[in-house]
């Protein structure tokens, strides 16, 4: 027994026994009798029942509570080794960013000498065009001189006998005058054709400035998605810390109370109700930990699927699109979306364009008014505008009012920032009629898509084939984003919009198409493997 209790009960046992103990001369009083000293006997053996029944009680807890200083402790070593695998990710982005910062440094110079050289070929056909202007002038001139010629050739013919020596003479002119123009027509196609071998190097060189232009356009790109991933790690890696030193504080705190749990057994003979608020707030804490440790609880896929099925809200597309002889008809598109939360704590819904009639394999042409109706829980109301996604157009939002969504009493999911801490994804059908789970891994080209794996028939649950629209979650019901294909997902760390459409009254059929199209040049410069 620990030596401090041990002093504290007989503390008290001699302090009842002092408080029992009568020390004046005694009088001539009657013997105790037998049930007196029964009854002080009994008090006695009560109190050290309580007292032992209440050291129990607080070893008990003080064990439960060093548990939980253990786990908590190891929880913060986990995190610190994320957070060095975060800085490790960090450091090889910024590698990547300053590697493409030189290569677009690199094709910029490219570009900047074959305009040079163009500029210089400008020149040198502007000087050909000169000279095949001059050599014209000459071969009309030459050809006057001829026509002259043989004028002169046909007077000297009517006076040939008075005429022998100045015929002979103009004979000899007129052969000079005939090899003279076939050396400048000579000259002439040399010029015609050096010209069009210059033509063609400048469109050689004009092809090679284009195409080099774009790579600089994608590496740009590139640059500027490499400076937004680098931004977003810094700010995880920021809320990594913040986190580390939150749990560090309730670590403190935790040892805090531990030390007050121990005060307050030497101080047990002072107030048994001092001592119960002591518990009662380390009963708080350990609370809240737990809950911390309930939100990373892994779930089982009949959770998430009911949880989904009991949260959805429904879009209804309804479009005037152009028949392919000319006509009109009215088409519907519904499907089943999830209430999303981002970090901002803002709400959306979340769609596969293939389930809207901005589909990129659709016609954009044909297109001719468009609206929208959601519907959470029991409340319909339009949506006058979309979000296309900026990670991959090919996915539409809708941002929610915080009213609607607070009136509605649907459950939101927030945003899986770490998928890959979970081997494995749950996914579910857009109609909710089926749902499985499967592995992923990271793309290698790009940290924003996963590849779904396809294992074999009978791992799934109930025979589960992913497919395009499919809702991917982690396994403590986060969501991860939605399957641009049937084996891969877009992963979804915010709402950034690449482009915005208005609807109802205020569509626009031209801006939509001239969106459509951007939108579809945007998504062939996506990884090839999601394309």
């Amino acid at each position: 027994m620990n030596k401090t209790l041990m002093l504290v009960i007989c503390d008290f046992l001699l302090l009842s026994m002092l408080a029992l103990a009568r020390f004046d001369p005694p009088e001539a009083a009657p013997e105790p009798t037998l049930a007196a000293n029964a009854a002080s006997a009994s008090a006695e053996a009560e109190l050290i029942k309580l007292l032992e029944e209440s050291l129990q009680s607080e070893l008990s807890s003080r064990e439960n509570l060093t548990e939980d200083l253990t786990s908590t402790r190891q929880s913060l070593q986990d995190q610190a080794r994320q957070l060095a695998e975060r800085e490790a990710a960090l450091a090889a982005a910024q590698s990547d960013l300053t590697a493409t910062s030189e290569r677009a440094e690199s094709l910029a110079s490219s570009k900047a000498e074959l305009e040079a050289q163009q500029a210089a070929l400008a020149a040198e056909k502007a000087r050909l065009e000169a000279e095949r202007a001059e050599l014209a002038e000459r071969f009309d001139r030459t050809r006057g001189e001829l026509e002259a010629a043989k004028s002169e050739q046909v007077e000297m013919a009517n006076t040939l006998g008075q005429l022998r020596e100045a015929s002979s003479v103009s004979r000899e002119r007129l052969t000079q005058s005939e090899g003279e123009r076939l050396k400048r027509e000579e000259e002439l196609a040399e010029r015609e054709a050096a010209l069009k071998a210059a033509e063609e190097e400048r469109a050689r060189i004009a092809a090679e400035a284009e195409a080099l232009s774009r790579q600089l356009d994608i590496a740009l790109s590139e640059r500027r998605m490499l400076e937004e991933n680098l931004s977003r790690e810094q700010a995880e890696k920021l809320n990594l810390q913040r986190e580390k030193e939150a749990a560090f504080a309730r670590a403190d705190r935790l040892t805090d109370g531990v030390s007050e749990l121990g005060r307050g057994v030497t101080r047990l003979g002072q107030g048994v109700t001092q001592l119960g608020e002591g518990v009662s707030n380390l009963s708080q804490t350990s609370q809240a930990i737990q809950e911390e440790m309930e939100a990373a609880r892994p779930q089982t896929m009949s959770e998430i699927f009911t949880r989904f099925q009991n949260n959805r809200a429904s879009l209804r597309f309804s479009a005037q699109e152009r028949t392919f002889l000319g006509g009109q008809t009215e088409r519907s598109y519904e499907s089943s979306s999830i209430v999303v939360e981002d970090p901002s704590g803002a709400h959306f819904l979340v769609t596969h364009t293939a389930n809207s009639p901005f589909a990129f394999a659709k016609n954009a042409e044909g297109l001719l008014a468009a609206e929208l109706t959601v519907t959470l829980a029991e409340r319909r109301f339009p949506v006058r505008q979309i979000g296309f996604l900026s990670t991959d157009p090919r996915i539409l939002f809708v941002p929610l009012p915080e009213r609607i969504v607070a009136a509605s009493g649907l459950e939101t999911f927030p945003l899986a920032r770490q998928p890959e801490r979970w081997e494995e994804a749950v996914l579910v059908k857009n109609d909710a009629s089926n749902f499985g789970r499967t592995g992923f891994r990271r793309l290698t080209e790009s940290e924003r898509f996963l590849r779904m794996d396809r294992p074999a028939l009978g791992q799934l649950f109930a025979e589960f084939a992913s497919s395009q629209g499919d809702f991917a979650f982690s396994k403590n019901s986060r969501f991860i984003g939605l399957l641009t294909d049937s084996q891969h997902a877009v992963v979804i760390n915010d709402f950034l919009a690449s482009a915005v459409l208005d609807l109802g009254e205020d569509f626009d059929a031209g801006e939509s198409l001239n969106t459509i199209e951007r939108l579809r040049e945007r998504a062939r410069q996506l990884p090839a493997p999601v394309r």
